[in-house]
């Protein structure tokens, strides 16, 4: 049968309109609300560059620098040589900086028997518990706890610091170091560890012991706290060198270095520190850093170029001097330890006069 061509056009335009039909709908319903967003929308779980690195150091970085900012009860090792076993060395000053949130529980090396631990030091009576295994010795190298860690570190720590330098070389200090990681890891694989980047000695011959040291640190992806960039910050660091014991530092660089490293894991100073503290350093230079990325090693300039901590006086001035007044000495000495007055002569006889006659 023969179709007419009005009859052609008008099922071409039927066809047509379902086509429109079908196009409408399918338009329609990609474009509805459940439409999935653009790709550039969609949150990413890709870490940026500057949190990679913080990822990366062994897992070790956050967890460290919020040590002391918890509310957990905490145990915290101290594996290193004699410039933190004392009282009023850095290793007492963080006890006490984490004393004031916490209870903490301070154990150190009995210092006529160090195969044993003293009685316990106590500082704060409310907040959570905090204990310190403090495994300094003097003399000790960076791997003299490799052999000795049960004794030293008797329980599980929240986190272990490694402090070593003033007792070994630049050459030498990787390996050693090497050994107490490797004691560690066996037993905790998983615990935090931090290193300190010691402080300058007299001169900071220390330099290439320290940068031996960031070196190593950077290599196993630990992190490091940089107290000796913390010391340049303050001041000359040779007025921190203990005059009795040149190795270590004086009182002042021992609270330095105990606020340092306090910061370092999360502590936070009193907001009520009295203005005769011992200089506080920026929060770049006291968080815990990554190897290499704050602070350079060893100043090229000299030491004594830096300018020196200057006490203040708490006594009014002296006035002037009048020509026929001889002047009175007085010492300028900021960090030296007191001396003893020295013996004076007197032109009283030794014995009273006799009374007078009455």
């Amino acid at each position: 049968m023969r179709r007419s061509r009005a009859t052609d056009v008008s099922l071409g335009l039927i066809a047509l309109l379902i086509n429109v039909a079908i196009v409408v709908a399918v338009v329609f319903f990609i474009g509805g609300d459940d439409a999935p967003p653009a790709a550039s929308t969609l949150p990413t779980t890709t870490a940026t560059p500057g949190s990679s690195s913080s990822a990366g150091m062994d897992g070790a970085l956050p967890e460290v620098s919020r040590l002391l900012a918890s509310d957990a009860d905490l145990v915290l090792a101290v594996l290193g040589d004699g410039t933190g076993d004392e009282d009023g060395e850095w290793v007492s000053v963080l006890a006490d900086l984490a004393g004031s949130t916490r209870q903490v529980t301070l154990r150190n090396l009995d210092p006529t028997d160090p195969t044993r631990y003293a009685d316990e030091q106590t500082y704060g009576t409310s907040g959570p518990t905090t204990v310190i295994w403090n495994g300094s010795r003097p003399g000790a190298g960076a791997g003299y706890a490799a052999d000795r860690l049960d004794f030293l570190i008797p329980e599980e720590p929240d986190a272990v610091v490694l402090n070593y330098g003033r007792d070994d070389k630049a050459s030498a200090i990787a390996d050693r170091l090497d050994t107490t990681l490797s004691a560690v890891r066996a037993k905790w694989p998983k615990v935090p560890i931090v290193v300190v980047l010691q402080a300058p000695n007299l001169n900071d011959q220390l330099a290439p012991v320290r940068k031996a040291t960031e070196k190593w640190a950077a290599a196993k992806k630990l992190p490091t706290v940089d107290v000796a960039a913390a010391f340049r910050q303050a001041g000359d660091p040779n007025s921190f060198v203990s005059v009795v014991d040149p190795p270590s530092v004086n009182a002042q660089g021992g609270l330095l270095w105990g606020e340092t490293v306090y910061r370092a894991i999360g502590g936070r100073l009193p907001a009520d520190s009295s203005s005769s503290s011992p200089p506080t350093v920026g929060a770049e230079a006291t968080d815990v850093i990554a190897p290499g990325a704050a602070f350079p090693v060893g100043d090229s300039s000299p030491v004594g170029a830096q300018p020196t901590p200057t006490a203040v006086s708490t006594t009014p001035p002296a006035p002037e001097p009048t020509p026929t007044e001889t002047p009175v000495e007085t010492s300028t000495t900021t960090f030296k330890p007191t001396r003893a007055n020295p013996t004076t002569t007197t032109t009283e006889p030794e014995t009273p006069p006799p009374a007078p006659a009455n």
